[in-house]
């Protein structure tokens, strides 16, 4: 039987560097990874790469709205046939995993060994968390559906802002632990063994097609100097959830 667990927080809490952390901490273990990503270049998954790790990447949406919904399924079905030890989902940012019980249950009868879901980490940006709270419903839900609540970026924030925190992490979840890191920097075992599937009935994904925000790509072929890289950020900063990806910088200047 597969463990399979879920990483889901909004853009740029830290679920790459947990992944990280967790493939380094099983690197000894058969493990599968799916690593979703809203856009149509997966960079997360770039950054993931690692020999002996059997990895799927799913591109241009969340899997759990109807755009790839069945490339999701597919490739569950597809990864229970190495009889990995565990399976680690990183969701995309604006993931709502409202429907992710109902997902495995439809894929029961076709996987080659059956997976237990231990659950979902979600993870926090503790600097971030209290004025991106309301901002998108998969927000919310993300943490709703969590069984572990990981808040990340500790050290940026105020011990008064830690109590504030946990108390709003606490009207939506009552019952999932809470740690508070550096880094996503914890026991890797005690994060994994007091995970444990949310207790909040399953419910119908946010994401759809219709509500799905926009995504671009910006490829630039001859190097740009810093200081026309930083106007670019500077200027579309005010219109954008996340930017993420690799530029070549020649003159520094």
């Amino acid at each position: 039987m597969t463990q399979l667990i879920l990483l889901t927080g909004f853009l740029g809490t830290g679920k790459t560097t947990l992944m990280e952390r967790l493939l380094h901490y099983y690197e000894d273990s058969p493990v599968g990874v799916i690593v979703n990503e809203f856009g149509e270049i997966n960079i997360d998954a770039r950054l993931l790469e690692n020999d002996g790790i059997i990895m799927r990447e799913l591109s241009n949406g969340s899997i759990f709205c109807s755009c790839i919904k069945e490339n999701f399924i597919k490739a569950l079905i597809d990864m229970s046939s190495p009889n990995f030890a565990y399976l680690f989902i990183e969701a995309s940012g604006l993931a709502d995993p409202g429907n992710m019980q109902q997902i495995l249950q439809t894929i029961v009868p076709y996987t080659v060994h059956p997976y237990h879901y231990s659950g979902s980490i979600c993870v926090l940006d503790g600097e971030a968390f209290l004025e991106l709270k309301d901002l998108l419903p998969a927000v919310g839900n993300q943490l709703i559906q969590a069984g572990v609540v990981l808040v990340n970026k500790e050290d940026l924030i105020s011990p008064a802002i830690k109590d504030e925190i946990q108390t709003e992490v606490r009207k939506a979840n009552s019952q999932a632990p809470i740690y508070f890191t550096r880094y996503c920097n914890m026991d890797i075992n005690t994060l994994v063994m007091n995970l444990q599937p949310s207790k909040s009935a399953g419910q119908d994904s946010s994401n759809t097609p219709e509500n799905r925000p926009q995504t671009y790509i910006i490829k630039v072929l001859p190097p740009v100097t810093m200081k026309e890289l930083q106007g670019f950020l500077k200027f579309v900063a005010p219109y954008t959830y996340r930017m993420k990806g690799f530029v070549t910088v020649g003159d520094t200047n």
